[in-house]
């Protein structure tokens, strides 16, 4: 099938939607004039509508790809001006919100970016500039370019939270082409979709962060590493390039990622080789982990005692049920209220502003949507064939697993940063995700809604006692009580599900036998 819009139309459908964008992004800007801004607009909203068209492309096109793009784009961009139009006027009463932020890192960032229009400074020498806000300067020179050279006369925010949009939705067809040549269409449109709609990432690509920016180099990365095979220039060259990218903006992220893409590649491409390769492989794992411990160790142990000390001191709930459990189990214990951050049960019965509860819940409900699936996928990448889809698929449990549990440590219970550490792996959690809905639906395997059936018994229960707590509409039993309640139902379901597979199993033996 031939591919559609080649370089003319493509050229002709993104300027003239981009004259029509830039001209609605001007209009609704609360700062300068409306010609300087809609040439502005117009011009960032024309490259990023042309290339998100020539990748669409590039990547097989198809509807439902095309579809994706669109709502990518379109849902982070809208979202993006709707809240920084209404928090002024809806949030809550402090600068970060009156100046119609959602975070406060992007709020300090965006206006250091936008004095650096006023420090002369050519391209080159903002690198040799120190900066308050970002310790790694690559969004904020980003943003300070565009400022520069785009809106100089006015701090026109609605630029950047264009890039935003444009960035984190680039993201999905490399990643969706990625996982169709690896693990099928299927798994490759679930992962797509949980990439496009996932919460945290819509809002971090509605805002000026510097999360879209690693997740869409994650995906490019992953797309240079499953092609090795085709072409190994154009995969070592774009693996350089997302590393690169990733360390613009996060030198750790980029450690981070250049490992889990290291072992990976192992896997996929020299651990079958032979026993010398594989035993090398296993010997050079083990040596960075330990290094990685042995280097971060002090950091990452400051920093969590400090992050989970705060959670303590900033939960009057936290203190208290601390004080009932022994000193071992404290750490753990504030680890597991770190990994159901945020709580969706607390976020629906919290009384607050409408537009922070819309925030909140749609937060807590995307995570608490990942998590059973995302279980259910470590699950079936144990049962995983042949072999080596098996070993790839179990060290993306392990490292999302490992990940999970250091971002809880290192952000304790905190509303945002725990979340946001997270979402920096949400590529490869969108792939185990998306394989264990595909092996529950081929196999009709009944776990998953059992898993999702245990989640639903503790979001009821939790979601009681916080009503009680909050609202005060009933009588609260204790926390305690409850988690009796929780475990015990959920074991029910577990040996109830067990037991009704042994019987089924042993019937169907029968049936057969006979």
């Amino acid at each position: 099938m031939a591919k559609p819009f080649t370089v003319l139309p493509r050229l002709g459908i993104s300027f003239a939607a981009a004259l029509l964008l830039g001209a609605a992004i001007s209009a609704l800007s609360p700062v300068g004039t409306f010609f300087p801004g809609w040439l502005a607009a117009s011009l960032l909203s024309w490259v990023s509508i042309f290339s998100l068209l020539s990748v669409w492309r590039w990547a097989g096109g198809g509807k439902l790809l095309l579809w994706m793009l669109a709502l990518a784009f379109g849902l982070r961009l809208a979202l993006g001006i709707g809240f920084t139009l209404l928090l002024p006027e809806y949030g809550f009463d402090e600068p970060t919100q009156n100046a119609g932020y959602l975070f406060y890192d992007a709020y300090r960032r965006d206006i250091e970016s936008f004095d650096l229009t006023k420090s002369g400074a050519s391209f080159w020498q903002t690198f040799a500039l120190e900066f308050d806000t970002d310790q790694y300067g690559g969004l904020l020179i980003l943003a300070g370019l565009i400022y520069t050279y785009l809106s100089p006369d006015a701090h026109r925010t609605f630029l950047i939270l264009l890039l935003s949009a444009f960035v984190s939705a680039l993201g999905v067809p490399f990643l969706w082409k990625a996982v169709r040549l690896r693990w099928g269409e299927r798994v490759a449109s679930l992962a797509a979709w949980m990439l496009v709609f996932y919460p945290d990432h819509l809002l971090f690509g509605s805002s000026q962060m510097r999360e879209p920016y690693l997740i869409t180099f994650s995906c490019i990365a992953i797309w240079g590493l499953v092609v090795w095979r085709q072409s190994w220039r154009t995969s070592a060259a774009l693996l350089a390039v997302s590393l690169v990218g990733l360390g613009v903006f996060s030198s750790r992220v980029a450690v981070v990622i250049a490992g889990l893409l290291a072992v990976w590649f192992w896997l996929e491409y020299l651990s079958l080789r032979s026993r010398i390769f594989r035993w090398l492989g296993y010997a050079g794992i083990g040596l960075a982990a330990l290094a990685m411990v042995y280097l971060s160790w002090e950091w990452l142990r400051s920093s969590a005692w400090y992050d989970l000390r705060l959670t303590v001191l900033n939960s009057g709930r936290v203190q208290y049920e601390l004080e009932e459990l022994q000193e071992w189990l404290r750490t753990p214990f504030l680890v597991g209220y770190g990994l159901v951050q945020p709580v969706l049960p607390a976020i629906i019965a919290y009384p607050t502003l409408a537009v922070w509860k819309f925030i909140g819940v749609l937060r807590a409900l995307g995570w608490y949507l990942l998590a059973p699936f995302l279980l259910y996928g470590v699950l079936a990448a144990w049962k995983a064939h042949p072999k080596s889809e098996r070993r790839v698929l179990l060290w993306f449990a392990a490292a999302v697993l490992v990940w999970l549990v250091i971002s809880s440590a290192r952000a304790g219970g905190d509303q945002w940063d725990n979340p946001r550490y997270r979402t920096l792996l949400l590529p490869w959690m969108a792939i185990l995700a998306a394989y264990g809905i595909e092996w529950a639906r081929e196999r009709r395997d009944a776990w998953l809604a059992r898993l999702l059936l245990i989640e639903f018994i503790f979001v009821g229960f939790f979601t009681s006692w916080y009503i009680s707590r909050y609202l005060q509409w009933w009588g609260r039993m204790s926390l305690k009580a409850m988690v009796v309640w929780i475990v015990s139902l959920s074991a029910l379901v577990a040996a109830g599900g067990w037991a009704w597979d042994r019987w089924r199993d042993r019937r169907q033996r029968m049936v057969k036998g006979s």
